[in-house]
């Protein structure tokens, strides 16, 4: 066997092993990208449903039930009086939309964003249940000037609640199209 032989040998081996080693790393760098990628729809698909519980369980029900007392409060409460025959049904409507939205406050605070307990809620829960004892009186739905100026703070209507719920469930859908946009481009 010459010196040529002998390089070409060398050669020959070195470029075998080169590119079983280019290889190796080739699979290595997939396998690995495959893990990141597996990882982030993984991700993507938990904060997804995640979302998505969010908005079908805790702050959908809380908005769609503000609006409609909302919309209800705004015809009841005109000068004309239009629902005067109603009245007492309409008052036993709010009443059942804020123990609806207590009892979402307290049976799914896990699916709320944040930490703590927003001070919006305990206001919330704290003005409609003192309405709702005084405005279920049959002969005296009104709350008694008196205890309004006692208690004026804890029973007046809690405005940040309500803009509170109406700003994170917008925001939240706006999450949610938008982890479905990237979900589905996957």
């Amino acid at each position: 066997m010459d010196i040529l032989q002998i390089i070409a040998a060398f050669l020959a081996s070195a470029l075998g092993a080169g590119t079983i080693l280019r290889f190796s790393a080739e699979k290595l760098i997939e396998s690995r990208i495959e893990k990141v990628v597996q990882k982030e729809m993984l991700l993507t698909e938990t904060d997804l449903n995640y979302r998505q519980r969010q908005l079908e369980e805790f702050y959908g029900p809380i908005y769609a039930s503000l609006k409609l007392n909302d919309q209800i409060y705004n015809i009841w409460n005109t000068p004309e009086n239009v629902l005067a025959d109603v009245n007492q049904d309409v008052i036993d409507l709010f009443i059942q939309n804020n123990a609806a939205i207590i009892e979402i406050l307290k049976t799914k605070a896990h699916l709320m964003d944040g930490a703590t307990f927003p001070p919006e809620f305990v206001e919330y829960m704290t003005s409609t249940t003192l309405w709702g004892l005084y405005c279920q009186r049959p002969d005296q739905p009104w709350i008694p000037e008196a205890v309004k100026t006692k208690l004026a703070p804890q029973i007046a209507w809690p405005e940040n609640f309500e803009k509170y719920i109406y700003e994170k469930t917008e925001t939240l859908k706006q999450e949610l199209d938008s982890l479905l946009i990237k979900y589905r481009a996957k």
